[in-house]
């Protein structure tokens, strides 16, 4: 699953069968040749040429299209040049050679090595050479080698998972399981999600007691469902459910007991209401908070270089007992309403529009059918987010945003950064008659005064946006309960 090591097989794949267009392209896009989509475009270009071609002579397409048109192109950039001149000379090579010396032969006149190197960040160095010679050496030993073609030696490799040991590299951040970390230690572990949802109760086990010593079992039994376990078996049951938290303190200990100088947890709140359970419940109130940290650490003797925690915007909420979703530093996606009434219409108006706008428009019997399900969801009144959204989506002002064939590109709840903060548009579209990108805000409001406020907001969409298509003119409008479009002057 090494991104390196896909990519040579998919160069492997693709010397032996010249017809799996898919190896080819990633071949092409892999660091060996670096071609970019827009190379990969005129391939395409040529092979639907071509196709049709094939059409009206009436006869069969080519099954080596791909292959065939990356040899043809007359115009081929430096990048396409080079790899159809290497492909060329390796699948001629690769009729007689063996897996492993036709691999060593591309790692060397590809500068496999090289470019990887170049390609990758520094921290995955060590691990992408690790992984490419792992792949040479495994040419020599899966199988016992024999799987004397490179074809037979990349199925070989796609039936089965196959590891090999990660690099120990000291600078760089470890991604573990609790499990997998047994008998580590590091300066300072973070132990994340210390507060997971509840599992859910499971439907069938398998009750064994078989004390030590015994010869055999004393009970044994198949239970469907442990949450209507009969009397008869509750003791076993409840011996179960004890040894499961037994080695849920055990993961516990193991985790609190890898880290050398400091131990930092962090969890996400549940949705449920907390069984007493859970890790975050039993070290909460003995930890120290991290802004209370950082103001103890704030004048070291050595003055590390300023940082600055981000915090991840809040899920959106899937029940009226959850918080508000954050939407790019606004506390409503909506509106700023400070009644829970209408708060919860704002948040039931946004998700049906959300649902309402991906592809073709609803029908009204469709539209009905969403609003009342995003009523539903937020404690809503069905007829007031039936009526906003039939409002704006009947609107003539609207239409041009929400028309598929008025569009060239539309999405929902598009995420953006701006200074490194996580921003979220509701609706941001691309127009097909003059090219111009539209950041939408859905507002319940109607008062110019309220939507002013707003305004900051909306320059950092239009500044995100435009970072994201240079060159390209960005522009930006509220869309109000009404179906009015106000446009917001940069």
């Amino acid at each position: 699953e090494c991104p390196e090591v896909r990519d040579l097989v998919a160069m492997l794949d693709v010397l032996a069968s010249p017809g799996h267009a898919l190896s080819l392209a990633q071949a092409l896009k892999s660091p060996v040749f670096g071609c970019s989509d827009a190379d990969l475009v005129q391939i395409a270009t040529a092979v639907a040429s071509g196709r049709a071609d094939a059409a009206q002579a009436s006869r069969r397409a080519d099954p080596l299209a791909w292959w065939n048109a990356l040899h043809s192109l007359p115009d081929a950039s430096p990048e396409l040049a080079r790899a159809r001149e290497l492909l060329a000379r390796w699948h001629a090579l690769a009729q007689s050679l063996p897996p492993h010396d036709l691999l060593d032969l591309i790692v060397h006149q590809g500068s496999v090595i090289e470019r990887t190197v170049a390609a990758v960040p520094p921290t995955r160095r060590a691990w992408a050479l690790s992984a490419i010679s792992a792949l040479l050496a495994q040419s020599l030993m899966l199988d016992g080698a024999r799987a004397a073609t490179p074809y037979n030696f990349v199925r070989a490799l796609r039936r089965r998972s196959l590891k090999i040991a990660v690099p120990v590299q000291t600078d760089v951040v470890q991604l573990l399981t609790i499990h997998g970390a047994k008998g580590l230690e590091a300066e300072v572990v973070f132990v994340m999600d210390n507060w997971p949802e509840r599992a859910t109760t499971a439907t069938a086990t398998l009750l064994v007691q078989w004390p030590v010593g015994s010869p055999a079992p004393q009970c044994c039994a198949f239970v469907y469902s442990e949450s209507r376990c009969p009397q008869s078996l509750a003791p076993l049951l409840q011996q179960e459910l004890d040894a499961r938290q037994r080695e849920e303190l055990n993961a516990l200990y193991v985790a609190m007991t890898r880290a050398r100088h400091r131990l930092v947890f962090s969890a996400t709140q549940a949705t449920h209401s907390s069984s007493g359970r859970a890790w975050w419940d039993r070290i909460a109130h003995r930890a120290t908070d991290w802004t209370a940290l950082s103001a103890a650490l704030a004048d070291p003797p050595l003055q590390p270089p300023p940082c600055r925690l981000l915090e991840l915007p809040q899920r959106s909420p899937r029940s009226r007992d959850e918080a508000v979703a954050v939407n790019g530093g606004d506390s409503d996606p909506i509106g700023s309403q400070s009644d829970s009434v209408e708060r919860r219409l704002g948040l039931a108006v946004h998700r049906a529009l959300e649902w309402s706008v991906r592809g073709e428009l609803p029908t009204p019997d469709r539209l009905a059918g969403l609003c009342e399900a995003a009523a539903a969801e937020f404690d809503a009144d069905a007829a007031a987010v039936g009526q906003v959204a039939f409002a704006v989506l009947n609107s003539a002002a609207c239409q041009r945003f929400f028309d598929p064939a008025q569009l060239l590109w539309a999405g929902n709840e598009v995420s953006v950064a701006d200074d490194g903060e996580p921003l979220r548009i509701d609706r941001l579209v691309c127009t097909a008659n003059d090219r111009t990108w539209w950041v939408l805000d859905y507002k319940l409001s109607q008062s110019m005064p309220a939507l002013e406020t707003y305004r900051p907001q909306m320059q950092r969409y239009r500044r995100a946006v435009s970072r994201l298509q240079p060159g390209e003119p960005v522009r930006c409008a509220f869309i109000t309960s009404a179906g009015q479009v106000v446009e917001i002057d940069a």
